[in-house]
């Protein structure tokens, strides 16, 4: 009996030697998230900042340090400008290691782990074309108001955090069940009020803010080098037209398109989806000069031909002889990603100013392809005049102009 007692002891000592009781900074964390300072001595909060202090001096706060460098930033500005306790950080940190295209056996997806549902309830759109919860400033901000209307419901930040993660519902259950909203009593092993999921994520989370809040420890993984670097390369938002390729805004911008794509996950195709909105795309900051500069001139904004197809045609070679990328032949066309198409169809081709500007058009009807020059983004017929030899003086501005061999 004496020694297991002397056992069970020097387990306690174990676990409280990480938390001194009287530690500031970590009551100051504790309390932000509504918990009391006697949480510290919890054994199995401890087991889990012990292995978490060793993951993150192996590999640092995130998966990636690339995403963590783009990422961060970002998070801690949109969280400072809400109500939201900045620790909250760590809840992408604990559900995605801010890894963009990290999705759960359950189906959530994104740096903040939204189920679809949930993140539609949240005004982010999924569709075959975006996926926004993949959206870097959008989900942050859905996450940000539902947190927020948690927080409402339940009126403490630990117990938002737990209903982020089980639900609600299931959340309000626990608390009738249990008879308390108390941390040590939802989150008690022994009687498994909430999930064990949810009773490690809680403590997950306010583990990563206590050792966020160990300058000593910060300054070991160089995470304020990383934030260094991160500040020197914000990013910046345009707005571009349906059927953008990623590809040719990368090539546009003088980047590799690995790099920009890592900002734009939320582009399942790669392409601006169908829309007579301007949709967010983002870049690098440094970028932004180049882009206004050249943008223009390499866009594919202004007109559509219309292509009657033949035997043996595909997307690929439509894409060749228009010099178009074949994401915008196919959003334009609500394609998918078949590649073949069927003889004597008519395909719609957004195409470069250059293309009526020059001799291209000329060799496209010599070679007895069927065109057609329509109206778009509001040019009228006398805009398009000086632009196209072969619309006819008399032809109405909303009428179709043909081109016949």
């Amino acid at each position: 009996m004496r020694w297991l007692l002397f056992i069970l002891s020097v387990n306690f000592l174990a676990y409280s030697f990480e938390f001194n009781p009287k530690d500031e900074k970590k009551i100051i964390v504790l309390k932000h998230f509504d918990v009391p300072a006697s949480f510290l001595n919890d054994p199995y909060l401890n087991d889990i900042y012990v292995a978490q202090k060793r993951d993150c001096t192996q590999n640092g706060f995130a998966n990636s340090p690339e995403n963590a460098a783009i990422l961060i930033p970002m998070l801690t500005s949109l969280i400072s400008q809400s109500d939201v306790p900045s620790e909250f950080l760590f809840i992408a940190l604990a559900e995605s290691s801010l890894d963009t295209l990290s999705t759960s056996s359950h189906g959530a997806s994104g740096i903040w782990q939204f189920m679809a549902r949930t993140g539609k309830l949240h005004g982010l759109h999924i569709t075959s074309y975006v996926d926004e919860r993949r959206d870097h400033l959008k989900s942050t901000r859905a996450a940000i108001t539902y947190l927020s209307q948690l927080h409402r419901q339940f009126g403490k930040w630990y117990l938002a955090i737990i209903a982020y993660n089980c639900g609600d519902g299931r959340l309000s259950k626990a608390i009738r069940k249990a008879g308390s909203d108390d941390l040590s009593v939802l989150a008690n092993p022994n009687r498994s009020y909430i999930p064990r999921e949810s009773r490690n994520y809680i403590r997950k989370i306010i583990a990563l803010a206590l050792l966020a809040s160990d300058q000593a420890f910060l300054e070991q993984i160089q995470y304020d080098h990383l934030i260094g670097v991160a500040s020197e390369n914000p990013i910046a938002t345009v707005y571009l037209p349906e059927g953008e390729d990623i590809g040719r805004i990368a090539a546009v911008l003088e980047m590799p398109k690995k790099k920009l794509t890592l900002l734009n996950t939320h582009l399942r195709r790669g392409v601006t989806p169908p829309s007579k909105e301007m949709y967010p795309v983002y870049i690098p900051e440094e970028k932004l000069h180049l882009f206004r500069e050249t943008y223009r001139t390499k866009s594919l904004k202004g007109y559509f031909v219309m292509h009657r197809t033949k035997a043996g045609e595909s997307v690929a070679t439509l894409s060749k002889q228009y010099d178009v990328p074949t994401g915008a032949i196919r959003v334009e066309n609500m394609m998918g990603e078949r590649d073949e198409l069927s003889s004597n169809s008519t395909i719609k081709i957004p195409i470069n100013r250059g293309f009526i500007r020059h001799s291209s058009l000329d060799k496209a009807q010599s070679s007895d392809v069927k065109l057609s020059v329509v109206k778009l983004y509001n040019a009228t017929i006398e805009k398009l005049k000086p632009k196209n030899i072969f619309i006819q003086p008399k032809v109405k501005e909303d009428e179709e102009t043909k081109v016949s061999d």
